[in-house]
């Protein structure tokens, strides 16, 4: 009996083996990258970027562009472009292009994310230019095509604490909880080079505004730690002038620019018990002084604590300047509203009436930093 039951699996595993459908790889086009464009009232303009395996080819990758209603529908007409049979498994690069993610991307996010071959690990990106023209873009030696080279891009930036999380998966857990809204890397283009911009900023699944580099910056403080950041700051021009070395020659004019480096920051947000709009915030940061552009006697104690002190009235002075902008175009991709849920059970907010509440939030900043290794600028 135990005999017949192991000929019989045996047969089965045969069977099935020769049911699956045969794919050489040299027919294959792998889609690596794929850009979104308006291409009318009811269609859509795709660019996809595939690796290709033929060895009689010359190039090894091929960007196809095609016109449809749908995301499905766009690589079915790739399809009749190429010799390969277009698939999907190696996707690693969603970008749209900023009139097409004004209308909404929970359309798209909602096929990617029932597509089992597209992982939700994939990087997404918004484009103030047709990303049919980035991707056919590829000036870097690096990477065998554009779409691996912007991956590179947005993954490094993301490492380096430049810009937030830009994976599939962060965006539509964002795009789904109460209380706070996505954000995705806006990207653009400059003398045939790919660059990134600023921040793209959503109200729900809509792209509706975008913040510089700068305020970027005070996003990623506000919405998680840093650990290795870096950034300038630009202070009162005599803010540190009695500190001024008496150095021979013409005195130093121009503004004071601070460059920090090695930041390490931590966030406490607090609520105001039943009411959402009144939070206290907290930001502590520790940073080495990389560069400063005034001669500073720097071995002095009391001019390192008052360039502690410039330095916190001025975050906290962009801080709430950045709250302005936040608050005009009702978004929160902090998660003030986020915050307010974990820690009040009652009056909860929702994705309705947290909308409604944004503009009158009022935030309270208290900003603490530390300067370390002071002592020798680079």
């Amino acid at each position: 009996m135990k005999r017949k039951r192991i000929i019989l699996i045996v047969l089965l595993v045969l069977i099935c083996s020769g049911c699956i459908p045969k794919s050489y790889i040299e027919q294959l086009g792998i889609i690596t990258a794929v850009g979104y464009d308006m291409a009318g009232e009811k269609s859509i303009r795709g660019t996809m970027v595939m690796y290709q395996f033929d060895p009689s080819t010359t190039s090894a990758s091929q960007v196809v562009t095609s016109e449809a209603a749908t995301s499905k529908g766009l690589r079915f007409e790739a399809n009749r472009m190429t010799s390969h049979r277009l698939v999907s498994g190696q996707v690693r690069l969603e970008l749209f292009q900023d009139q097409l993610a004004a209308k909404g991307m929970t359309r798209y996010m909602d096929t990617l994310e029932r597509d089992a071959k597209v992982s939700d690990m994939g990087l997404l990106g918004v484009s103030e230019v047709p990303t049919a023209d980035l991707l056919k873009i590829n000036n870097s030696k690096e990477s065998s095509n554009s779409g691996e080279s912007i991956k590179k891009m947005i993954e490094k930036s993301v490492d380096n604490d430049v810009l937030p999380d830009a994976t599939i998966r962060t965006f539509m857990h964002d795009y789904r909880d109460a209380g706070i809204d996505p954000t995705l890397p806006m990207l653009s283009s400059k003398e045939d080079t790919v660059m990134i911009s600023g921040l793209a900023l959503f109200k729900d699944d809509r792209y509706t505004a975008k913040i510089s580099p700068q305020e970027t910056f005070y996003l990623l403080l506000l919405k998680e730690e840093y650990k290795d950041g870096q950034f300038q700051l630009q202070l009162p021009d005599e803010a540190l002038k009695e500190f001024h070395k008496d150095t021979p020659g013409p005195s130093e004019e121009g503004p004071l620019h601070v460059s920090l480096h090695e930041i390490d920051s931590g966030l406490n947000i607090q609520p105001k018990q039943g009411d959402p709009t009144e939070q206290d915030v907290k930001v502590t940061m520790e940073a080495r002084l990389l560069e400063i552009t005034k001669d500073v006697d720097l071995k002095n104690k009391k001019a390192i604590h008052k360039l502690e002190e410039e330095i916190e009235k001025k975050v906290k002075s962009d801080l709430e300047q950045f709250m302005n902008v936040l608050k005009e175009n009702q978004v929160d991709p902090v998660g003030f509203g986020k915050a307010y849920n974990a820690k009040n059970r009652e009056n909860r907010v929702t994705n309705e009436n947290w909308r409604q509440q944004i503009p009158n939030l009022n935030v309270s900043f208290d900003v603490n930093l530390k300067l370390l290794r002071h002592g020798t600028v680079e």
